[in-house]
């Protein structure tokens, strides 16, 4: 089996309320691949934040896009995606699902991530339901201070 590096992660979500919602009563979260459901932090500015890691199995070709593993990452190798989902609390399944393309990281985004220490952050707010191959913008953030610093000086 290939090597594994860690990726520190974070989706954001302005609204807990589904998308399209049918009436049910849900429950809104990270969904991994068990259908447990894992709560947001409110943050300051209104928006929840979903922080989550997934492991980067190792290529000896980076040509090819990486492939995304851990208990949030679902789909094929080379089109993976996390979940935010509104699970129903009454009744089996889902209201809704919005889906955080991972095709969308390259090689450098991660590697970029890696070394500052920093997390990779997509804003799916206002997002519909699937949306499958609709691009997602991740940035890196949360990169600790002393690093900051550190590139500030070499400039």
């Amino acid at each position: 089996m290939a090597a594994t590096t860690a990726l520190k992660m974070r989706l954001l979500r302005d609204d807990p309320k589904p998308p399209d919602g049918d009436g049910s009563a849900v429950r809104f979260g990270l969904q991994d691949n068990k259908e447990q459901l894992h709560e947001g932090v409110l943050r300051d500015d209104g928006k929840l934040a979903f922080d989550f890691e997934l492991r980067v199995a190792a290529a000896e070709d980076e040509t090819q896009p990486p492939v995304f593993l851990g208990p949030f990452a679902f789909g094929r190798p080379q089109d993976r995606f996390v979940y935010l989902s509104w699970q129903r609390t009454e009744l089996p399944g889902y209201v809704n699902r919005v889906k955080a393309r991972l095709a969308d990281i390259g090689w450098g985004l991660v590697h970029d991530a890696q070394e500052s220490g920093g997390r990779l952050e997509a804003d799916m707010s206002g997002r519909k339901a699937g949306g499958g191959k609709v691009p997602v913008v991740w940035r890196i953030v949360d990169i600790p201070e002393a690093d900051v610093e550190s590139e500030q000086a070499a400039l």
